[in-house]
């Protein structure tokens, strides 16, 4: 796998995608609870653990709502 900036594109439209109020209003508040920590850092400085759990919840948006 090459070390393109790809990973940059999808981090910003993570972080676009879940910090809309439509979509960040359905999310499980248990999910919040882990999830605004995160989105609040700046994503120069989340850990391969934080990009798991953004990606979770991503995944989780994209599955369960219309």
């Amino acid at each position: 796998m090459s070390g393109g900036g790809g990973g940059i594109i999808i981090i910003h439209n993570s972080i676009k995608t879940l910090t809309d109020p439509q979509v960040h209003g359905q999310l499980p508040s248990k999910m919040c609870s882990w999830l605004d920590p995160i989105l609040a850092r700046n994503p120069a400085s989340w850990t391969d653990c934080d990009k798991v759990c953004v990606a979770h919840a991503y995944t989780w948006a994209l599955c369960n709502l219309p």
